[in-house]
């Protein structure tokens, strides 16, 4: 997915792209887009809240978002870079996040419909033996 702009300092800006279940960040700086990169370098609140951050071997730190909602929430990143600290916030959008039941109703007439076609399919072979017996 593509990413899109969230923050940006004189030093840094923060990008964020939307995966299943998840947000990748990318810090990069501005003079050179250099990534931060390295755990430990990165810690993140989303909503006012502490989420854990994973660094990732491609520069991105990922953060999970399956218990958050779809849609608008804030985001406060702490940077720790070239011997200084740096906050970054924004806005990040979370895609609908969906569930099990979501696909079955989404799936449930096309089940409903191989279900009869079965139900039909064993009383043809139930009938069929009967007769021939």
């Amino acid at each position: 997915m593509a990413s899109s702009l969230v923050a940006r300092s004189a030093l840094l800006t923060l990008t964020a792209s939307p995966s299943d279940h998840a947000l990748a960040l990318q810090i990069a700086r501005t003079s050179d887009h250099r990534l931060i990169v390295g755990p430990g370098n990165v810690t993140v609140t989303l909503d006012g809240h502490s989420v854990p951050v994973t660094s990732q071997a491609n520069g991105s730190y990922l953060i999970s978002t399956g218990d958050q909602s779809g849609g608008a929430h804030s985001l406060s990143v702490v940077v720790s870079h070239d011997g200084i600290r740096e906050m970054l916030t924004g806005t990040v959008t979370v895609p609908q996040q969906r569930s099990a039941l979501d696909l079955l109703q989404e799936h449930g007439m096309s089940a409903w419909w191989v279900l009869n076609i079965a139900v039909v399919l064993i009383a043809v072979l139930i009938i069929s033996r009967r007769r021939s017996q």
